[in-house]
């Protein structure tokens, strides 16, 4: 599930431009998915690299909101994702998702 995840996160970057910060999801099983929007493209890796940003959630719900399914405003106010790092950031990302 962790290549799919990785994937379906390169497909939604690969229409964007850099955004000039690293973010990190960290899912089930202590396994993580970095994002290094500082290059272009943007390079997806299934490490855990220090990041800017960190999103601390389950595999099931990143794969919803990257489906559209799970707002990221959502899962953050009922507590399936948690924040670590610039919350500015985090922001800008909703728009990776649905």
């Amino acid at each position: 599930m962790l290549e799919n995840l990785a994937r379906k996160i390169q497909e939604a970057v690969s229409k964007k431009e850099p955004f000039g910060f690293t973010v990190r999801f960290d899912l089930d099983d202590d396994e993580s998915i970095f994002v290094n929007a500082k290059l272009d493209p943007i390079e997806v890796l299934e490490v855990k690299d220090p990041a800017d940003t960190v999103f601390k959630l389950s595999k099931a719900n990143l794969d919803a909101m990257l489906d559209g399914k799970l707002s990221p405003m959502s899962a953050y106010i009922t507590g399936k994702m948690k924040i670590e790092g610039d919350m500015t950031k985090a922001m800008q990302l909703s728009s990776l998702f649905g």
